[in-house]
């Protein structure tokens, strides 16, 4: 934690809150509808070779875990996620949380797919974190690029921001427009990028 964005940073846990003997990435914050906060993160494929989704429920002051981590799914359930290099491993990235305006909960990550680097949307059948969850037939974004985000814009349109290409250092991010439906989303215009 840090008073300014420049630091100095001070550490706002005591270690990870994630299992200490497992290799995990990309968390992200999600609240759900009865305010409980949870950190929604990857365990790494480097350790596990496919990688696997977890929700993990955090204490109200958000320094420590509370209760044990919720397995969400696997990388190779995606029907457009291939393994790398013709081999059984199967990589998780980015999970992102995002409840529609009709309350379905979806969650954008990213995986390889046949074109490269791509991003899917899975879908909560409770309603909640813990799912079940299923994934869609096709990715949402199928090439050389993934690891989004969705906001919501001040006229109430959806965006979803990610980046592209996959290539060090060429990475940036880009900005497209959603379309909104019931139970999910799907690409509309490019804003920037």
């Amino acid at each position: 934690m840090a008073d300014t964005p420049e630091g100095p940073f001070a550490p706002w846990s005591d270690g990870a809150i994630t299992p200490r003997e497992w290799q995990c990435l990309d968390g992200t914050f999600f609240v759900d509808d009865a305010g409980d906060p949870w950190l929604v993160y990857c365990q790494e494929w480097t350790q596990i070779r496919d990688g696997a989704i977890w929700a993990q429920r955090l204490a109200s002051d958000l320094r420590r875990s509370a209760g044990t981590p919720v397995f969400l799914f696997n990388a190779s359930e995606a029907p457009w996620a291939k393994p790398l290099d013709h081999s059984a491993t199967y990589v998780t990235d980015g999970p992102f949380l995002f409840r529609l305006t009709s309350g379905h909960l979806l969650m954008l990550w990213s995986s390889f797919g046949e074109q490269g680097y791509a991003m899917g949307i899975a879908h909560s059948s409770s309603g909640q974190v813990t799912g079940p969850w299923t994934q869609e037939e096709q990715a949402l974004w199928s090439a050389d690029g993934g690891h989004g985000m969705i906001v919501r814009l001040r006229d109430g349109r959806l965006a979803l921001t990610l980046h592209q290409p996959n290539t060090t250092p060429d990475e940036r991010a880009i900005i497209h427009l959603l379309v909104e439906h019931e139970s999910t989303i799907a690409l509309a215009e490019r804003v920037s990028g």
